[in-house]
């Protein structure tokens, strides 16, 4: 079986190949981190790394057997890039860790995070504010003329405090997407859940759930949008809509 080069691993923030003195899937000698720290601590975060070196060895290695294996396997590393630093590191308990890893590896999906908050959980100030992020966008058939052009485009989306209630905000946001497909997230309610906000959804038969990560990346504080098995934007906005792994950028 045809392993992942160095240079891919190396993403993980630390080496996913076992030592002797590792009880996680790296080197518990060399962590420094208090969520490296803390993994290696615990009997249950340990094989729950593992596990999730062994999908990512895994998902790496279904991309090369795949027509387009390079951006499949890019999006790998992409998405496991956004996992860490938005949802496992930004946890400072062991309950996060645990559940932000069992979802990863799949041994638990869109469960409900319903947590007795303290105040030392409560969002910082970089959890609220403006946040936004300019592209280009994909536009079909301008003018009747039947040809893709590229156009100018911003995503915003605004985390508002609520008076006296630290762990709710409201959300406010216009998404645009291919063909100048719009979706607007109008004055919903917004929960904090120890790292994250989430946003509940029941007009669909059922709950679905959209979250929102923020984090330091690359030197600055971003949002990343996590659409628990991709219903909230499909009931929101269409098939059109697609809000997972949106990263916006905080103003």
């Amino acid at each position: 079986m045809k392993k992942p080069p160095l240079a891919v691993m190396s993403i993980l923030g630390t080496c996913l190949l076992s030592t002797p003195a590792s009880s996680a899937s790296f080197n518990c000698n060399k962590a420094a981190t208090w969520v490296e720290k803390t993994v290696c601590e615990s009997p249950e975060l340990s094989k729950l790394d593992k596990a999730m070196a062994k999908k990512y060895r895994s998902d790496l290695n279904n991309a090369a057997n795949d027509e387009d294996s390079e951006i499949y396997k890019k999006n790998v590393i992409i998405d496991q890039k956004l996992w860490l630093n938005f949802q496992r590191n930004s946890c400072k308990d062991i309950n996060c860790l645990i559940r932000e890893y069992e979802e990863h590896i799949g041994e638990k999906t869109g469960s409900e995070w319903n947590d007795d908050l303290g105040s030392s959980d409560f969002p910082d100030k970089n959890a609220f504010g403006e946040f936004s992020k300019n592209f280009q966008i994909s536009v079909y058939n301008v003018d009747g003329k039947r040809n893709n052009t590229f156009q100018d485009a911003t995503n915003t989306l605004s985390i508002n405090k609520v008076d006296n209630k630290p762990h709710i905000s409201v959300i406010e946001s216009i998404l645009i997407f291919n063909n100048l497909h719009t979706c607007e997230i109008e004055g919903s309610i917004a929960t904090w859940s120890q790292n994250h906000w989430v946003i509940y959804d029941n007009s669909q038969d059922k709950e679905v759930r959209l979250r929102l990560y923020p984090a330091p990346y690359k030197g600055k504080n971003q949002l990343l949008l996590r659409d628990v098995d991709y219903q909230f934007s499909s009931g929101r906005c269409g098939v059109r809509g697609y809000f997972d792994s949106i990263i916006l950028e905080h103003q």
